[in-house]
């Protein structure tokens, strides 16, 4: 099949269609389930407009033959990179209690940052829906100094730990059918 020129593909707005929960507990990040997902918190609130960062490489195996004009690769080990969120950060305000992401994700916390991208934000999770998935620890706050016309913000290094991440290849799974 070829695409025409000039054929409108359509996008979704970033904006409102990102929701980031933070889960405690995942047994297979490849297929967490409703209540893994559930017992979690949902931090969207909290994240800033673009203040997730997870940008994961791969590096590349050398395939150099010496019957081959040409160098070959294959893939080889993943990095999660730095990985960070910047959150609303609360202390010491009028708002204290309500400061969650930077409670649950305390130095030396481990967890789970689970993102799924393009729905809104209030739609509910369901079986099938696909989700970045990344197992971290967390480590020392950052508190960020303010700029003009903003609010009180930190960022909170993330560090991979197994069992890894799925990036958006993760899957809520279907429930177990229950017999009678």
């Amino acid at each position: 099949m070829t695409l025409k020129l000039g054929t409108e593909i359509p996008g979704t707005s970033a904006e409102g269609n990102i929701t980031t929960l933070w889960v405690p507990t995942i047994a297979d990040i490849k297929r967490p389930t409703m209540a893994e997902l559930e017992a979690g918190t949902d931090i969207s609130n909290y994240v800033m407009l673009g203040g997730w960062t997870f940008e994961p490489s791969q590096d590349t195996v050398s395939d150099q033959r010496e019957n081959s004009t040409q160098d070959f690769g294959a893939p080889g080990r993943k990095s999660a990179g730095d990985i960070s969120i910047e959150v609303i950060d609360n202390t010491n305000t009028e708002h204290a209690e309500q400061n969650k992401a930077v409670t649950l994700m305390a130095e030396g916390s481990s967890g789970f940052i689970v993102r799924r991208r393009g729905m809104a934000t209030d739609a509910p999770l369901a079986a099938g829906q696909k989700l970045t998935v990344v197992s971290v620890k967390c480590g020392e706050k950052k508190v960020l100094n303010p700029d003009a016309n903003t609010m009180i913000r930190s960022t909170i290094p993330l560090f991979a730990q197994a069992p890894g991440w799925e990036s958006e290849t993760a899957e809520i799974a279907a429930a177990a059918a229950s017999h009678a």
